[in-house]
């Protein structure tokens, strides 16, 4: 969320979802963690009425609702971050209660109730969480079955391929035909590694589906897939190339809001191809621009920088933040009214439009990557696109 100035002065709270790319605003997945309100109450009025571009709201298409497992992975007994254990049944009256009941026309991906799995775990630990977890997606299948506006959706967790495969086969057994991998952000830093949990392969230069993989037993049984928590431009890669239907993560307001990068677009002659997608955009960390200064530009002032912070992104969120007013009276770009630029910190408007800029730009690189994989569908004389971005097959 973010804050603004009604036409009164006033500070008022609004959802970001206003403000990021269509496809973003209309499926996007939030928690039982967190309170969802704002992003349903969200309104034509809601921004800066002196902004020069407000947005229109984009109506709601899907939700993805997780269980919050990740805020209760330390806990021996799953509670809920509001108080309550978690079981198949409380999940179920949660997401009754907070979204199915809601007027807001769209349709629903529920997580079925998980024990997220660490890399390290004991075997004891490993057992009792994946106990929980099957016992919680048995019950819970039954439960959503009268939701019509809802897709149960049943989480894979294990630190061996052998442990996700295993784990597959049974919820598909029970009857989920959406399966979301999680437990895999801690291996992010090795690609082999987590594409090997899931595809049974690590060697990524010649990569293939197994039969008997996690990704092979859900391929088999034409099951949805879903991956928490990996969300880089060059992971989406990977997520195309593997046919995979949906992803969500942290990605984009960690580096944003939480570190201070800002997201560009690299541009490459439209018959060029780069082994990842790494290579199809820069990181301008804020803090590296030699100069910054506030200064007054009539009644608002702006922010002037030396020519290695330059930038002048075309889309909405841009051009509202550059035309709407900081609303922190403590901001230390203040006490004149100034627009919340995003590449210094001082208020949330500052830093949340950093998650802006990078939702915008990681846009931008998911209609390349989708263009290049299509390309890459086609047999032709360039190894390097057949290589890296044509689709993986099962074995």
């Amino acid at each position: 969320m973010m804050g603004y100035l009604n036409g009164h002065g006033q500070r008022r709270l609004m959802s970001i979802r206003k403000l990021l790319p269509p496809d973003m605003s209309k499926r996007f997945l939030t928690s039982l963690s967190f309170d969802e309100s704002i992003h349903y109450r969200l309104t034509e009025l809601d921004g800066d009425p002196w902004a020069s571009e407000l947005p229109e709201v984009q109506q709601i298409e899907e939700i993805f609702v997780d269980c919050g497992a990740f805020h209760y992975s330390r806990m021996k007994v799953p509670r809920f971050r509001g108080g309550g254990f978690v079981s198949a049944l409380t999940s179920i009256e949660e997401y009754r209660k907070r979204h199915l009941s809601r007027e807001a026309g769209c349709s629903y991906l529920l997580c079925s109730p998980d024990h997220i799995i660490p890399p390290n775990a004991e075997d004891d630990m490993a057992d009792a969480r994946t106990e929980f977890t099957l016992v919680a997606a048995n019950e819970f299948i039954e439960f959503s079955e009268n939701e019509d506006r809802a897709t149960p959706v049943g989480v894979v967790h294990g630190r061996t391929e052998e442990e996700r495969a295993s784990m597959t086969q049974a919820l598909i057994d029970i009857g989920y035909d959406y399966i979301a991998f999680g437990g895999l952000v801690p291996l992010a830093g090795n690609q082999s590694k987590v594409l090997g949990q899931l595809t049974g392969n690590i060697d990524l230069a010649d990569i293939s589906i197994e039969p008997d993989s996690p990704l092979g037993i859900a391929r088999a049984a034409g099951a949805r897939t879903h991956m928490f928590g990996l969300t880089s431009p060059d992971w989406y890669r990977w997520w195309k190339r593997l046919g995979v239907d949906s992803f969500d993560g942290s990605k984009l307001s960690y580096e944003g809001a939480a570190s201070g990068v800002i997201w560009l677009d690299n541009e490459f002659p439209s018959n060029e191809f780069t082994s990842s997608a790494k290579q199809l955009y820069r990181r301008l960390q804020v803090k590296m621009i030699k100069e910054r200064r506030m200064v007054s530009d009539g009644d608002l002032a702006h922010l002037k920088v030396s020519d290695d912070g330059a930038m002048a992104p075309e889309n909405p969120a841009w051009r509202y933040l550059m035309s709407s007013r900081c609303t922190s009276p403590t901001c230390p770009h203040g006490p004149q009214s100034h627009a919340p630029d995003p590449r210094v910190v001082g208020s949330i408007e500052h830093n949340m439009g950093r998650t802006l800029l990078n939702a915008w730009t990681f846009d931008s690189i998911m209609k390349r990557i989708d263009d290049i994989c299509e390309r890459a569908k086609t047999p032709g004389d360039d190894e390097n696109l057949q290589a890296n971005w044509s689709p993986i097959e099962v074995e």
